[in-house]
């Protein structure tokens, strides 16, 4: 007869109670516990649960100590420096149409970047976006810093992803602007893809 180990202990501790109580009763005999039956989930339902938004988590990574890694979400930030707008712009490689195990950015993609984001207001004109690629989890990520140079920088009213059209991958891009007086925040979408700064 076998008993799952924290029964064991506790007879064994109630056993050696009795003897040094100098019981001379036998002791009734403890019933077998009733076999534990794990609650099984078929692969499928499991795989169809995970892909049922549209959404592929890698939350291995985010154990290993990275944020986890969902297709469709990207994060951008916006700060601005004296006249200057600065951007990134963090993203699976997925979102871009690109595959991740090769980490590489095309330069069809490449030249899509221009427009992926936009300010208004503020007679900004924007350099060329520049792409890197960060493969330190199991999965790359895209990363591209974008700055625009402003004359009216305190103009700024609004960024605008518009790489929704571009990369229909892309579902929803969690944007927070910084300043030292000021932040805001906000989700943009296909049906919402600006964040006002005013």
């Amino acid at each position: 007869m076998t008993f799952p180990p924290v029964r064991l202990p506790m007879i064994l501790l109630i056993a050696g109670l009795l003897a040094a109580c100098g019981r001379s009763e036998p002791v009734p005999p403890v019933a077998a516990p009733e076999p534990v039956v794990a609650e099984t989930v078929e692969p499928e339902a499991e795989a169809h649960d995970e892909h049922a938004e549209g959404e592929h988590h890698h939350e291995d990574e985010a154990a290993a100590g990275g944020t986890a890694h969902v297709h469709g979400l990207a994060d951008l930030a916006i700060t601005r420096e004296g006249n200057k707008i600065l951007g990134e712009l963090i993203s699976p490689m997925a979102n871009f149409g690109l595959s991740e195990t090769d980490g590489a950015f095309t330069d069809v993609v490449t030249a899509e970047l221009s427009g992926l984001i936009e300010v208004e207001g503020g007679d900004c004109t924007a350099a060329v976006p520049h792409p890197m690629t960060d493969n330190s989890g199991e999965h790359t990520d895209g990363i591209v810093h974008f700055v625009w140079t402003c004359a009216k920088p305190d103009d700024v009213r609004l960024v605008r992803f518009s790489g929704f059209t571009a990369f229909p991958s892309f579902e929803t891009v969690n944007t927070i602007y910084i300043t030292e007086a000021d932040q805001k925040a906000g989700e943009l979408t296909p049906s919402a893809p600006e964040l006002s700064l005013k």
